[in-house]
Formats: structure tokens, C-alpha cells, sequence
């Protein structure tokens, strides 16, 4: 586990490094071509997955149920960075980032597609970031680390 915040970023950093953009047409796919979808995909269109402000992110927030599962893949590193040093006014984003972490079985097919994008590597990034935020009182992230440490079902 990542001792501190400046030792969880770095290891943040280097497991997402590889990740790719998913390109512009990829951010969101949305049947309705609804409001919302097209706001966060025209906010996040072009952009690198770090850079942002927390403010910026916080108000976007919802694009974490929005992405398609590259763009999650892609943008989650900037969420995670962003909200380990804003806990206090950010503390929607932990919990955000946590929800897409748990299981459900409405959203089976949506979860398996997304976890089948991590590495190992990245696996065990997100559960030392869940940890750390739980010690900084976050919520409990129990569930959705006890997800992300059965690799063998998603990947």
C-alpha cells in the first residue's frame, strides 16, 4: 500500500501511463445523444487525462457513469489525482469513484467490460487509493476492493 499522497500519485502515474486516448468520437455513447452525454464529452474532447482542477472535475463528475469503458480506462487517473489533494471540497469525487468499483447486478455486463481494462498493476493502484481515501474518512471502499482483488474474473 502507498504510504503517503505523494508516493500513491507516482504509482498512480506510472501504472496509467500506457493508457491511451480513446479518441474523440469514443468518450461517451449515448442512444439518446442526451444533454448531459454530449456536455461531458465535448468538456473532456481532445483533453490529456491530467491537468485539471478541482473544481473542474467535481462539476463533471458524472462523467465516470458516462464514459465508455476507454474513456473511464483513460479520464479515472485524473479523478484519482485530483481528489487526493481536494478530499475536504471534493468528496463527491472518492465516492464516485468508489460506486463504479461495486458490483451490481443490473450493471453485470457494464462492470465486467470495465474491469476487463485494468492491469494487475492498475488493480492494485485503485484498491491503495481506496485505502488511503477510507483513511482520510472517506466511505468504506470494503466491496469494491474486495472487487478489484478478483482479477481472475475480469480479465
Amino acid at each position: 500500500m502507498a504510504a503517503d499522497s505523494k508516493t500513491l500519485k507516482r504509482a498512480i502515474t506510472e501504472a496509467f501511463a500506457p493508457v491511451v486516448y480513446p479518441g474523440d468520437n469514443n468518450i461517451t455513447r449515448c442512444p439518446y445523444n442526451c444533454t448531459e452525454c454530449r456536455r461531458m464529452a465535448t468538456f473532456f474532447k481532445g483533453k490529456t487525462s491530467t491537468g485539471y482542477t478541482l473544481e473542474e472535475l467535481r462539476e463533471h463528475h458524472v462523467a465516470l457513469s458516462l464514459f465508455t469503458p476507454e474513456a473511464f480506462h483513460f479520464f479515472l487517473p485524473a479523478f484519482m489525482l485530483i481528489s487526493l489533494d481536494g478530499y475536504e471540497r471534493g468528496d463527491v469525487i472518492p465516492d464516485a469513484i468508489r460506486f463504479h468499483f461495486e458490483y451490481s447486478h443490473e450493471m453485470q455486463g457494464h462492470f465486467v467490460v470495465r474491469m476487463s481494462k485494468f492491469s494487475a498493476a492498475q488493480r492494485k493502484t485503485i484498491i491503495d487509493y481506496l485505502i488511503y481515501m477510507e483513511g482520510q474518512g472517506a466511505g468504506s471502499a470494503e466491496h469494491a476492493i474486495g472487487m478489484l482483488s478478483e482479477e481472475s474474473a475480469y480479465v
